[in-house]
């Protein structure tokens, strides 16, 4: 294409980057929101089933894993395939502890949504002056 000579090699780039769904460091994309009592947490986890999540809360920690699998139909061939299986770890560390028995999670649309309370030690308290 005259218009655009470099087209060839951005789709070779395209190729070897096989997880476009991820951050470039093969990180999911993440949100992290803070409230005074707690955390909440939105990362993108396209094509990755309940089942093949795992969420521990630790002291000052959040660690999520995530594996996604890609199963081609019996009887069938790929002649394209851009979604890959993958599998991945990632750990946050806050500034404060957490509060893993008051932790809930939701995955909907694609969307792993976590909040996460601070420990009542470390969650602002009003004094009352007398």
């Amino acid at each position: 294409n005259r218009l655009f000579p470099f087209s060839d090699i951005i789709r070779q780039l395209d190729r070897a980057r096989p997880n476009a769904a991820l951050a470039p460091d093969n990180d999911p994309v993440t949100t992290l929101l803070e409230t005074p009592e707690g955390y909440e947490f939105r990362i993108e986890v396209p094509g990755v089933a309940q089942k093949d999540l795992t969420l521990d809360v630790h002291d000052m920690t959040l660690t999520l894993s995530a594996r996604r699998g890609v199963k081609a139909r019996d009887g069938w061939s790929t002649h394209r395939a851009e979604r890959e299986a993958f599998a991945w770890k990632h750990s946050f560390s806050l500034p404060t502890k957490l509060d893993a028995e008051r932790t809930v999670a939701n995955l909907k649309d694609g969307i792993l949504t976590v909040k996460v309370a601070k420990a009542p030690e470390n969650q602002p308290r009003r004094v009352t002056i007398g």
